[in-house]
């Protein structure tokens, strides 16, 4: 009796073992496979992390006004300038200066011939004397007439012919005078002067050569009294006041001089306004240089500082840059917003538009990604704001 019951309980014994051992080898598999199928979850997730493009960026920051440098430029022209030339036509004669000839004040640099002057001069002084010696009779001849006619000798008619006598040739020697002072100026002005020290720049005349009344004989400038002429925007024509000392950049030189004037009046071209400086005497430069005038201004303007390569072309004269917008699971939805250029520095640019503080503007790549993208950011390679 013992012994069926022993082996009886044996074998369920057994059977419990082995039905506890297919529990634990199935709980084994099922782990096994829970285990395998996070693991590729997690893979694929890391996969598709690992396949979002990675771009740099900068946090924007607002900033209330701009800074900025501004370049003037222009050139540098005489103070005084003048195209020389004879007022009465005739012959040339002499001359004296020629081409880059520096000259004084007064100084001789060409002449006419004037015989023919001179003759003429000759001529009306001979008339003037033959009219006052008829003068001199016609007068007397009247004296007589207006006694013999205060004697009833002489008919009033009489003495109106010589009363008339007399003022006509009164009139024909006021008429010679005035010819004689022509031919005087004529005279004079037959000798060409410099008007001032300055230097001759060309030289339009020859010996010999015929020239008509205000014909151009001479250019001549005073290469003492410099001057710049520059280009002012008109809405900082407030910024420079006569008298104000400034430094200017002559053809890479460094110049000195002291604001002249401000010219009220704006070029319909350029839409800016002439500012007049003159330079100091120890200035190198020559009329017709080039001349830059830096200076810096500070302006109320509100905006953003932006690395011009993240500006994208649009229409009608706007720009476009692409910012990052967070989304729930840690990455970033690429879209686009419009700004207006409101000034550009070495690689950064001024620009207000739809954007706000604390927005992460893409700063570089822009090229490779479009709008409703997803992307993450690069925190190793992001950019700093300006």
């Amino acid at each position: 009796m013992g012994t069926p019951l022993k082996t009886s309980w044996n074998h369920r014994l057994r059977g419990m073992l082995v039905a506890l051992l297919m529990v634990g080898v199935t709980l084994g598999v099922v782990a096994f496979l829970t285990s395998q199928h996070s693991s590729a979850q997690g893979a694929r997730q890391q996969e598709g992390d690992n396949s979002l493009l990675q771009i740099a960026s900068l946090t924007l920051e607002q900033v209330e006004q701009l800074q900025r440098d501004v370049r003037l430029t222009g050139r540098v022209v005489a103070h005084q300038s003048v195209s020389l030339a004879f007022e009465p036509a005739g012959r040339v004669s002499t001359v004296l200066a020629d081409r880059g000839d520096a000259v004084e004040e007064g100084d001789v640099l060409a002449t006419l011939d004037t015989r023919r002057l001179e003759s003429r001069l000759a001529e009306v002084a001979a008339r003037s004397d033959e009219a006052r010696a008829s003068l001199a009779l016609a007068q007397r001849q009247e004296e007589r007439e207006s006694q013999l006619n205060q004697s009833n000798f002489a008919s009033r008619t009489a003495l109106d012919q010589a009363r008339t006598d007399r003022l006509t040739l009164q009139a024909r020697l006021s008429a010679l005078a005035a010819e004689r002072d022509s031919l005087s100026a004529d005279l004079d002005d037959s000798t060409l002067t410099a008007p001032f020290e300055g230097r001759v720049i060309e030289r339009h005349i020859s010996v010999g050569s015929l020239v008509g009344s205000g014909t151009a004989a001479f250019d001549l400038i005073d290469a003492g009294k410099l001057e710049a002429h520059l280009g002012l925007p008109a809405r900082l024509a407030a910024t420079f006041v006569p008298g104000e000392p400034v430094t200017l950049n002559v053809n890479g030189h460094i110049a000195s001089g002291e604001v002249r004037a401000r010219l009220p009046q704006v070029d319909n071209d350029s839409r800016t306004q002439t500012l007049v400086v003159s330079l100091e005497p120890s200035t190198s430069a020559v009329p017709g240089d080039l001349v830059e005038l830096r200076y810096a201004i500070t302006e109320p303007a509100r905006g953003y500082w932006v690395p011009l390569d993240a500006l994208i072309a649009a229409d009608r004269g706007l720009w476009n840059v692409l910012v990052a917008e967070p989304l729930e699971n840690g990455h970033y939805r690429v879209a686009r917003a419009s700004v207006e250029l409101l000034h550009t520095s070495a690689d950064q640019a001024f620009v207000r538009g739809t954007l706000a503080p604390g927005m992460r503007l893409i700063t570089s790549g822009t090229h490779r990604i479009i709008p409703g993208q997803q992307v993450t950011l690069s925190e190793e390679i992001a950019h700093a704001a300006h």
